[in-house]
């Protein structure tokens, strides 16, 4: 049986992996176009969004992904446990920070789609 971490009124609980707790899954497509010079620079800071993320037991994917027809587009893939949980997360202290210090290193603006599980 799999298991997954869901945050009820602030409380961190173990449920277990059923169709409706996957349906309550949100996916999160994050595409962003750093400028040419800055791509290390941007994946830097991606990279420690990244390991802080996954310290969250609400967060069941975070990846960083490079577009193959687009070099200089990379893409974040992630996997919360809810919709609330992802909230938190983009409500956190590292994800303003990295917002902050991204904002003068891309070329346009950050584009964000959330998805849900239709089983």
């Amino acid at each position: 049986m799999r298991y997954i971490y869901d945050i009820m009124n602030n409380n961190l609980k173990r449920v277990k992996m059923t169709t409706s707790t996957r349906k309550d899954i949100v996916y999160v497509v994050v595409d962003l176009w750093p400028m040419e010079d800055k791509t290390e620079d941007v994946k830097k800071i991606l990279y420690d969004t990244i390991v802080e993320a996954k310290k969250d037991r609400t967060c069941l994917k975070y990846e960083l992904c490079e577009n193959l027809n687009e070099k200089s587009q990379v893409t974040l893939l992630q996997a919360w446990s809810n919709e609330e949980a992802l909230d938190k997360h983009l409500t956190s202290e590292i994800i303003n920070k990295a917002s902050e210090e991204l904002r003068q290193l891309l070329t346009k603006p950050t584009e964000i789609r959330r998805y849900k599980n239709l089983g």
